[in-house]
């Protein structure tokens, strides 16, 4: 043999010798495992904001059953003041800061306060639930005016909020007829402390009693009723509140049905009462058809809707930030018997965020899967095919799922997924992975494995 078909002999032999090698797992990456986020269940604890008149215990029942009973969340406990200072009252069964906590109820100080004084007192519940969870945002869900108060913080903080997604329910962010009665009553009151004569004082104290005989928790001059009159009506604050930027970043979602501002309406809107009170009011310059008209303290489907403000309307992309859902109702009392809004507070589309293999310590490969979505990693289902070159398929699933925090300070989902011992890595496959939540959102995608890796 001459020395140039010894060369090519030891040539091919090389080749060959290289082709037949069986793949290793050099090039991947050992798995060290990660550090897990064990202050909440979810990535985005939930703050409940109650409405107008009322407290923290507009939630219970239904509401919080669902959350531990069908979603296994655990209540993080009351965001309230004591003794003129913010405070979290732990929840029932809570033991300590080590305790996960996922949603937390809000019982302001005074129900029937000015909106940027529910504002203020909820911008430190905000930061009491991120130091609680260890959480980057939350998910602010406001009924009635708890909406207004919500919206009012997100404009205050345009760079620096700490909200993932925003849900109003009957929110009457353009203002309700019915608060105009702040105008009645106040109108009423004044002309009484000018002296008036004793006929058209014995008429405004007839159509002032009427007022009070119609009030219970909330009277109709509190700062609360003053700040949901409609701009038509004189309500300054709203316009101000509509016309002002909203974060851009905030998935906003508006709940909009039959919903009553105030039950106290139900007591003007009487024959009787109505004909005295068009007679005092005429005689003061006012007219009580707007209020009338509004049933009984009804807000429109159009004040509720978020896509409708003044400064989503100015700039129609603005409006892809936002989704209006419609229920039948929203009054308190379906509130409180229904599960649609503890749904609707964690309904998304799980994400894929990716995949990669890695090496674990018997030098097999695995696959680690990261995806985001609001409900709990318990609540997801990971499925995977592999799919060999032979036309072979497996159907396996993960070993672990947790959430993570990654060094961006954003919480994902990881599943961890080692191969069956039937799969053959020596050869290229395909894996489908199919990511399902228990609300039935999904997402599918492929990860090919290359012995050429």
């Amino acid at each position: 043999m001459n020395l140039k078909n010894t060369i090519l002999w030891l040539a091919s032999v090389l080749l060959l010798s290289n082709c037949s090698t069986v793949p290793t797992l050099n090039h991947l990456q050992q798995f060290g495992g990660t550090s897990r986020f064990t202050s909440s269940q979810i990535p985005y604890p939930i703050i409940l904001v109650h409405g107008l008149g009322q407290k923290s215990t507009v939630w219970d029942s239904h509401a919080v059953k669902y959350y531990e009973k069908e979603l296994g969340l655990q209540f993080g406990g009351v965001l309230k003041k004591h003794n003129g200072r913010c405070i979290l009252e732990p929840g029932r069964g809570s033991q300590d800061n080590s305790d996960p906590a996922d949603f937390f109820t809000v019982s302001f100080s005074n129900p029937i306060d000015s909106v940027e004084s529910w504002r203020m007192e909820l911008e430190q519940y905000i930061t009491l639930v991120l130091k609680r969870t260890n959480s980057e945002k939350v998910i602010l869900i406001g009924y009635s005016m708890g909406g207004l108060a919500s919206r009012s913080y997100l404009t205050r903080h345009i760079s620096d909020h700490r909200v993932q997604r925003l849900i109003t329910i009957g929110t009457p962010h353009q203002g309700s007829a019915f608060a105009k009665a702040w105008n009645w009553k106040s109108a009423l009151t004044s002309k009484l402390k000018d002296d008036p004569n004793f006929a058209s004082k014995f008429l405004l104290e007839q159509a002032l009693n009427i007022f009070k005989s119609a009030e219970s928790d909330v009277p109709f001059d509190a700062y609360a009723v003053r700040d949901l009159r409609r701009p038509e009506d004189g309500g300054v604050y709203l316009q101000k509140l509509g016309y002002a930027p909203h974060p851009l970043d905030v998935e906003y979602v508006s709940v909009v049905g039959d919903v009553q501002l105030l039950k106290e309406t139900k007591g003007l809107n009487k024959t009787a009462v109505q004909e005295i009170l068009r007679r005092v009011m005429g005689v003061l310059g006012f007219g009580v058809e707007s209020l009338f008209e509004s049933g009984d303290g009804v807000v429109s489907v159009k004040s509720q809707t978020m896509k409708e403000i003044p400064w989503f309307v100015q700039d129609k992309s603005r409006q892809r930030i936002s989704q209006t859902i419609t229920l039948n109702s929203v009054h308190e009392d379906h509130l409180k018997n229904s599960t649609e809004i503890q749904r609707i507070s964690l309904e998304d589309q799980p994400e894929f965020k990716g995949a990669e293999f890695y090496k674990i310590n018997d030098n097999s490969p695995a696959l680690m899967i990261e995806f985001s979505d609001y409900l709990p990693p318990s609540r997801c289902k990971i499925e995977i095919i592999a799919s060999e070159e032979n036309g072979k398929q497996t159907k396996f699933t993960s070993q672990s799922v947790s959430l993570v925090r990654k060094n961006s300070g954003a919480v994902i989902v990881q599943a961890f997924c080692s191969f069956p011992t039937e799969v053959n890595w020596q050869k290229n496959i395909e894996f489908t992975i199919t990511v399902k939540n228990s609300f039935g959102n999904q997402f599918t995608t492929t990860k090919q494995w290359s012995i050429s890796r």
